[in-house]
C-alpha cells in the first residue's frame, strides 16, 4: 500500500486530497480507476498539537494492485498482512455524521468487549482502519481470535 500521514485541524480531508492527487500523478487512477483507499487515525500527535492547536492525525492509503509500479515519490510504501477484522458498515454516514459514525464506533467497541477481544498489536497489521465506499463507511478492527465479523447495513 501507499500511505501518507497528516496532522492538521482537518487531517481526513487534507490527507485524502493529497492521496487523490498522488493517485492521479502516479498513474494509479488511470490504470485502476476503482483503486481502493482506506484510512485510520494517527495517534502520534503531541499534547501541544492536540490541546493548544486542536490538531489530530490521520493516515490515508491506497491499496496498490498487484502489478502496478510507479516511481512517483511522496508516499510511504508498506504492506498490511492478511488478518481477520470485526467489521461494521454505516450506510449513508454523512447524512448524520456526528450521530452515525460515533454510534458505530460505540457499537463495534461494545461487540469487541462483550466477546472479550483484546487489541493485539502485530507487525504489518493495521489494528483499526476505515474504508469509505460510495455512501458506506466501513469500520474494521483487527480481531486476533479468528474470523468473527459483524456487519450492519
Amino acid at each position: 500500500m501507499a500511505s501518507y500521514v497528516m496532522i492538521s485541524l482537518n487531517p481526513e480531508d487534507d490527507v485524502n486530497r493529497y492521496m487523490e492527487s498522488w493517485a492521479i500523478n502516479s498513474g494509479l487512477k488511470a490504470a485502476y480507476p476503482d483503486a481502493k483507499r482506506i484510512g485510520w487515525d494517527f495517534p502520534f500527535v503531541s499534547q501541544e498539537q492536540q490541546n493548544r492547536f486542536g490538531m489530530h492525525g490521520y493516515v490515508a492509503a491506497y491499496i496498490i494492485p498487484e502489478g502496478f509500479e510507479t516511481e512517483c515519490p511522496g508516499v510511504q510504501y508498506s504492506e498490511n498482512a492478511e488478518a481477520d477484522y470485526a467489521v461494521i458498515t454505516i450506510t449513508e454516514p454523512f447524512i448524520q455524521p456526528f450521530e452515525r459514525i460515533p454510534n458505530a464506533y460505540k457499537r463495534i467497541m461494545e461487540y469487541l468487549q462483550a466477546n472479550n477481544f483484546k487489541e493485539k498489536q502485530q507487525d504489518h497489521v493495521i489494528s483499526c482502519l476505515i474504508s469509505v465506499c460510495l455512501d458506506k463507511y466501513i469500520l474494521m478492527f483487527h480481531n486476533s481470535r479468528g474470523c468473527t465479523f459483524i456487519r450492519r447495513e
